[in-house]
């Protein structure tokens, strides 16, 4: 089989959802996904390239800790970030006991983008912005009918405002049980998340692929794994999995990212 007639094929038909694309200026998000021949099995590696982001990430210590049953594994510490208005929820396992809070961005957040815009421009401006669940800021259109949603950098880019360019992100959490409030930082140039003396590791939700093959590219044939798709992995890196297709004479394979 001419495996660079199978990466050629593969690429012409890789589909991609609009909203992995519409994430592109905040560097390129396009996802990246390669072929190679393994073992006899077509192998795929899948980078997604998704922008960091805090809501709907899970954090794992790297140091772990003795739990306090006899004979049990040593595991990480465990925070969750869910999505947030002005201050989002989090939770933070420490063993076995469980630690529950809110954060809040700070730096360049949308909230911090937000009040420049109002110290510049008065309380109302030229519309009513707000913070969506995303972290983004967004206003109702009169004139379309629709909402326009924009990222902190590129509403600082439109109304002239500062957005002052980091490779680190911050926040700051309320824990219930902890007299002050906590600083976190996750460094880019790392990819670890500093928070109470400790470094995290960032998960992202995996989204459901869909892998199908093609002798011809117009009949397409939905193809089984060799084994289950993780749920989650470490961003920003990428994972490979395995094909479960039978290789006679020459295929096409495309991929469709699902969610």
């Amino acid at each position: 089989m001419n495996i660079k007639l199978l990466q050629f094929g593969f690429f012409l038909a890789i589909q991609t959802p609009s909203l992995l694309l519409a994430q592109s200026n905040e560097g390129d998000s396009t996802p990246e996904i390669s072929i190679s021949i393994e073992d006899g099995k077509v192998k795929i590696a899948v980078n997604l390239n998704e922008p960091f982001r805090w809501e709907n990430t899970r954090y794992e210590s790297i140091k772990k800790f003795p739990q306090p049953w006899i004979g049990s594994s040593d595991i990480p510490h465990e925070i969750r970030f869910d999505p947030f208005e002005e201050k989002g929820a989090m939770t933070w396992r420490q063993t076995d006991m469980m630690f529950m809070g809110n954060y809040e961005v700070i730096g360049n957040s949308a909230k911090n983008i937000l009040n420049q815009y109002t110290e510049k421009y008065g309380e109302l401006g030229f519309r009513t912005w707000s913070v969506d669940s995303k972290g983004n800021l967004k206003s109702f259109n009169e004139n379309t009918g629709k909402y326009e949603i924009y990222t902190p950098e590129a509403f600082t880019k439109k109304f002239g405002l500062q957005f002052h360019q980091s490779d680190k992100y911050e926040i700051e959490a309320e824990v219930l049980g902890y007299v002050k409030n906590i600083k976190g930082v996750f460094d880019l140039e790392t990819n670890l998340f500093n928070f109470d003396k400790l470094d995290y590791v960032p998960f992202f939700q995996f989204p459901k692929l869909i892998i199908e093959q093609s002798k011809d590219l117009k009949n397409w044939n939905r193809v089984k794994l060799a084994e289950p798709l993780p749920k989650e992995y470490q961003w920003p890196k990428g994972l490979s999995v395995k094909v479960g297709a039978e290789l006679n004479g020459t295929s096409f394979f495309r991929v469709r990212i699902v969610g």
